[in-house]
């Protein structure tokens, strides 16, 4: 594998050497700029970002090999963008529509960075405090092993008798007499990476010999609807996280928190300072969620796994099927 990559990076310097060999008599760059293209600088700072996207950066290979790969990439994206702009490209709406996306993305990204630097490192003392407050994290860390069967929420999940199942086979039964798709498989489940309240309640459900399935919801990115779980704990063994470890653990954790806590302060405070500032043609307003009967649509930014989830009760049910992970 590792000839292999180099072969593929040498090919892409052949590109660059070829590229170059064009212009010999033209002056050549310096200080921080590595090229030019059609007058155009290449600087030293776009090829180190370029070069942060190779995988591995370019593991073991030397150095002025990764440096010529990364700038002829860069030397050809140049190259090519020059191209579609002399053919008006850049003045195709969708073109306009792609860019003003990517640029507004960018921005949230850097915003987004800016407020989490300003969020002072957890202290070692909080994350003691943290550690000694949630032994079913750390002490007394369980690892459940699960029977559980995975499907997207229908729409008509009220009207499935999931409240009626007793156990996993019943839960199956429900799923193919509906025709609805689902995944069956064992999974572990670390206290270490869930809610405290979540690991909680599963060891409850699971102390009784004869246990119920239990349903949570979450919805992973990219997923269209909430994912729904119904699980059966196999299995639990405890796996203590202590020490040094555990201490670093509770401080990334809680700078994570607090991370999360400072965003949504201030995306509060400019949703409410821009409240009188956004005008919807008519038909397009937001929805009125303080309505009666009112419901807001599953989020999808909600977390990638079921770490905030929460059992709704020993039951699958149907009546109050279980809320999505917020």
């Amino acid at each position: 594998m590792a000839l292999a990559r180099v072969s593929l990076l040498a090919s892409a310097a052949v590109a660059l050497l070829a590229l170059s060999a064009c212009n010999k008599s033209a002056k050549l760059p310096e200080g921080q700029v590595v090229a030019t293209v059609d007058g155009t600088d290449v600087t030293i700072h776009e090829l180190n970002a370029e070069i942060a996207m190779i995988p591995n950066k370019g593991a073991n290979a030397p150095r002025k090999l990764v440096e010529s790969v990364a700038l002829a990439r860069v030397v050809e994206r140049k190259m090519l963008a020059k191209e579609a702009t002399k053919l008006a490209l850049d003045k195709n709406p969708q073109f306009l529509l792609a860019r003003t996306r990517t640029d507004e993305g960018l921005l949230v990204q850097a915003l987004q960075s800016d407020i989490q630097r300003k969020v002072s490192p957890t202290t070692r003392e909080a994350a003691q405090k943290f550690v000694a407050e949630n032994p079913q994290v750390f002490g007394d860390r369980k690892i459940f092993t699960l029977d559980q069967i995975q499907f997207l929420r229908p729409a008509n999940i009220d009207q499935l008798p999931f409240k009626d199942a007793k156990t996993m086979a019943e839960v199956e039964d429900i799923l193919v007499n509906a025709n609805l798709e689902y995944r069956r498989a064992p999974q572990q489940l670390d206290s270490l990476t869930v809610a405290p309240a979540l690991t909680n309640q599963i060891v409850k459900l699971s102390s009784n010999p004869n246990a119920e399935p239990f349903m949570f919801a979450d919805q992973p990115a990219g997923a269209p609807v909430p994912v729904i779980y119904v699980n059966h704990v196999t299995n639990t063994k405890t796996q203590p996280f202590t020490g040094e470890r555990a201490i670093a653990y509770a401080q990334n954790v809680l700078q994570r928190q607090e991370i999360q806590k400072r965003l949504a302060s201030e995306l509060k405070k400019w949703q409410d300072a821009y409240k009188s500032k956004i005008v919807y043609a008519k038909g397009y307003a937001a929805p009125d969620l303080t309505a009666p009967g009112a419901k807001p649509a599953a989020s999808g930014a909600a977390p990638a796994t079921p770490a905030a989830a929460t059992p709704t009760s020993a039951t699958p049910t149907a009546a109050t099927p279980a809320p999505v992970a917020n």
